[in-house]
């Protein structure tokens, strides 16, 4: 009897790994050839079929019409190996029936290990709409899914049971409303469907502070081949948010939000801090913002600050170019500024004296569309620009001095070239989301005109940016440069010029773990500046970086860094390791930057992200710096919810000056 059920056994185990083999066989063709359009749909199919008889594989968390079309170019490989996990789980729940069979089992099979961090496929973020250009959008409909254990792409994925923390996570999140989401989308039913539209939809979606990621499948109407049925899946955020950041010495940064406060997608946000080695110890910040209000696509934004950096108050209303084929936009904005790092159209890194002033800003751009061309979507922008900066209490001035505090008209505008596409990955900056790769070209020439109390002037200037991300390797390599100057009596003067590179190498693979190498480059000079206007050694710069006394005209700097994302997930937490080398070196003008001194920040950092918390992001990070200046310290410990990083911005907004920061 023995050996009749232990033959039993063998042959079930044998069916279930000869299908399972078989059905791995199938997904391998299919992935490999996924990139082959003509023959897209069958392949799908294929997949489909081999899979949606299992329910672990497409849970009844979706009706049918969410299963029909899964975006194959994004299956990622929780897929392949959650079905693995049935047939392994199948095999178990037979065999554990018996002792001897369990004991069986545990000679013959290791458990797949759960947890593991998805890899996504990268491609071009239209592809996959490609198929559907022209057709007319016959209805949008709306799928919300919760913060915790889900995903957009992978109906499959689910993180460990979290137990306590999900329950709260239950209890404390409000649900995003589809009406709100609804508001934000920029494409209706009676549209034409555009590939573009939908990536720059997906991506203005994944900008809210509200939802965490965002995904368009589309569907043909059955009675009407030319019409199409969309459904967006969305997944939000944790309607409640935290923030922190530590030096573990003499000061601390503390933050809650809620991010959709009244179930209105609604941002509401508070900081308070202590620095204790500035005069000003203790800080508040309040802001609370509305997008698209009553889905007019302009957003309200009121902000209070109370800080050792800036005590000001203002209120702004902008409808910002969300798409390419919006065509107007625009915005106004006041506030009163009682001290701060920034005015509207110069940067003072180091305050001396204090001032207060009030302001008012409005800006206007129209949007030309330009043929596609080589897959680039092409934009042809003008914008205009009038601000004020009228000062209620400054320094003495003069026609020779203490320029930064004239009461001043600026009248701004800019001609602006853009090609862009995107590209969706994952495990680049953030591991925890989809991250859209920007590519293309950014061309702008800025010009305008400036009077003052005691002269006028005019400006000039040239920005450009460049990327390119190399499919076949999925490097990312970025070049940018910036020119600019006001021209006076005296000819050109206030001028800034920059120069920077960056790269990203292609995800690596270390047994199981992955890794990325990221290298920056950046050079900027002042051009006849005026007396007091100096650049300093900064956070971009060098990490946790901070002086007082260094400072020039001049500055390079280069950064190292390494991240390694670890294969595993638990009770939600993903973690990454990052280690860096940051260089800088500053100088005055006349001075050659060689002979200038160096400067060096070396550290490594931990990573800890989990979407099912309110303080999703946390990174421990570690410094050392083995010379400082006479106000420095060798090492830096620090606690942040802040990350590091991010692609060029190819958005048009209104014009400004060439900063010099």
């Amino acid at each position: 009897m023995k050996r009749i059920t232990i033959l039993i056994i063998i042959l079930f185990v044998a069916g279930r790994l000869w299908a399972l083999t078989w059905s791995l066989a199938v997904a391998d063709s299919v992935v490999r050839d996924s990139l082959q359009t003509d023959s897209l749909e069958k392949k799908e199919e294929m997949i489909l079929h081999s899979y949606t008889e299992k329910d672990t594989v497409f849970p009844k968390l979706y009706p049918l019409t969410f299963r029909q079309k899964i975006p194959l170019v994004y299956l990622p490989d929780s897929l392949i190996r959650d079905s693995l996990r049935y047939e392994y789980t199948k095999i178990k729940d037979f065999a554990y029936r018996a002792k001897w069979t369990k004991e069986l089992y545990k000679l013959v099979f290791v458990n797949p290990r759960p947890g593991r961090v998805n890899v996504m496929r990268t491609e071009n973020s239209e592809q996959r709409f490609r198929h559907y250009v022209g057709k007319r959008i016959h209805d949008i409909s709306i799928k919300v899914l919760p913060p915790y254990g889900t995903s957009v792409y992978d109906t499959t994925y689910s993180e460990e049971d979290m137990g306590w923390l999900k329950t709260l996570a239950n209890k404390t999140h409000m649900r995003t409303a589809e009406g709100v989401i609804r508001k934000q989308l920029t494409i209706k039913p009676g549209m034409l469907l555009r590939p573009f539209e939908l990536v720059q939809n997906e991506i203005l979606l994944r900008h809210l502070d509200y939802i965490d990621d965002a995904n368009f499948m589309i569907s043909e109407v059955a009675s009407d081949t030319n019409s199409v049925n969309i459904v967006l899946i969305c997944k939000d955020q944790l309607s409640w948010g935290a923030s922190i950041e530590s030096n573990f010495l003499n000061s601390f940064e503390l933050g809650l939000e809620n991010k959709n406060f009244l179930k209105l997608g609604h941002v509401l946000n508070y900081e308070f801090s202590y620095r204790g080695t500035k005069e000003k110890k203790w800080g508040n910040i309040l802001e609370y913002r509305v997008n698209s209000i009553w889905g007019s696509h302009i957003d309200v934004w009121g902000y209070y600050q109370n800080d050792y950096r800036e005590k000001k108050i203002f209120v702004s209303v902008d409808r910002e170019f969300l798409t390419s084929r919006m065509k107007w936009a625009g915005g106004v904005a006041a506030g009163r500024v009682y001290y701060s790092n920034d005015l509207p159209d110069r940067n003072m890194n180091r305050l001396e004296e204090l001032f207060n002033y009030h302001y008012q800003d409005v800006w206007l751009g129209k949007s030309f569309l330009l043929p596609v061309r080589y897959s680039y979507n092409q934009n042809l922008y003008w914008t205009a620009r009038f601000f004020t900066t009228l000062f209620n209490n400054r320094p003495v001035v003069t026609d020779d001095t203490n320029h930064l505090y004239y009461n001043r008209l600026d009248y701004f505008g800019a001609l602006t070239y853009t090609k862009i596409k995107y590209y969706k990955a994952n495990l680049i900056y953030d591991f925890g989301r989809t991250e859209d790769i920007p590519t293309g070209l950014y061309l702008s020439a800025i010009h305008g005109f400036e009077k003052s109390e005691f002269a006028n002037y005019g400006y000039l200037g040239l920005e450009g940016r460049y990327s390119h991300f190399n499919r076949v390797t999925e490097r990312l390599y970025g070049i940018e440069a910036a020119l600019g100057s006001y021209i006076g009596k005296n000819g050109f003067e206030r001028g800034t010029f920059s120069i920077g590179g960056m790269h990203i190498s292609d995800l690596c693979d270390w047994g199981s773990f992955r890794f990325r190498f990221y290298n920056d480059v950046h050079y900027m000079r002042g051009i006849r500046r005026s007396p007091g206007d100096y650049l300093y050694i900064e956070e971009a710069d060098i990490r946790g970086f901070s002086s007082d006394t260094l400072r020039g005209n001049q500055k390079l700097s280069v950064s190292l860094a390494t991240t390694f994302f670890l294969p595993y997930i638990k009770k939600g937490f993903r973690t990454s390791v990052s280690s860096f080398v940051d260089w800088s070196v500053i100088a005055d003008e006349d001075r050659h930057i060689a002979q200038s001194k160096s400067y060096w920040g070396i550290g490594v950092a931990l990573n800890l992200r989990n979407d099912n918390v309110v303080l999703k992001n946390l990174t421990f990070r570690f410094t050392f710096y083995p010379t400082i200046p006479e106000d420095g310290r060798n090492i830096q410990a620090i606690l942040s919810g802040r990350r590091r990083g991010g692609f060029y911005n190819y958005h048009v907004t209104k014009p400004q000056v060439i900063r010099y920061e």
